[in-house]
């Protein structure tokens, strides 16, 4: 028989310049249809939802949809302070979107006061390679230099979204057990 097991919390925020995306991945998590039209969010939300994690373990996972447009930043520079993790967006077919992708993480470094972990989606993977305006060279020289890992994604196809933030979670989760067994041994 198992016993039962406190449900831990994990709390995700999704971050990115307008138009990346975000809302379409939160949308694609929770299995709804995609929609081309999908207005910029202007504050910022939220939705829980359970997850079992490799090792069975069950979280509550609350994921904030935050706004990337500049005059509704400070809402989410405030969201963003407890954080346990980030995954930070730029849309393969924006290269400003890709360019501020070391601004974000300033503004990561100067408003969270514990360090989160931060991995990278790529998104709108499916557009043609044509109509990309990153290379791939480029892409791989940023995950070098910012250490980040990096998970190419389609809201549209909802590929890739999944995998990324399973890694982060069970990664996360993995931390709050470290954390954990460090403070009881004390």
């Amino acid at each position: 028989m198992k016993k039962n097991r406190e449900t831990k919390s994990i709390k995700i925020g999704l971050l990115g310049d307008s138009g990346v995306g975000k809302t379409n991945i939160i949308n694609s998590i929770l299995n709804v249809k995609f929609n081309e039209e999908e207005i910029s969010t202007i504050s910022s939300y939220k939705f829980e939802i359970k997850v079992i994690l490799k090792k069975e373990n069950e979280v509550n996972l609350i994921v904030w949809d935050t706004s990337g447009q500049e005059r509704f930043r400070s809402l989410a520079l405030k969201t963003i302070k407890n954080f346990d993790g980030i995954v930070l967006v730029f849309d393969v077919t924006n290269r400003k979107s890709f360019e501020n992708i070391s601004n974000w993480l300033s503004l990561i470094k100067e408003n969270t006061e514990q360090k989160p972990n931060i991995i990278l989606f790529g998104n709108k993977s499916d557009v043609e390679k044509e109509k990309w305006k990153i290379t791939k060279e480029e892409i791989k020289q940023c995950v070098k230099k910012t250490k980040l890992d990096y998970f190419e994604v389609s809201a549209k196809k909802n590929q890739g979204i999944n995998e990324g933030l399973s890694y982060l979670t069970n990664n996360l989760y993995d931390k709050l057990e470290e954390k954990k067994r460090y403070y009881t041994t004390y």
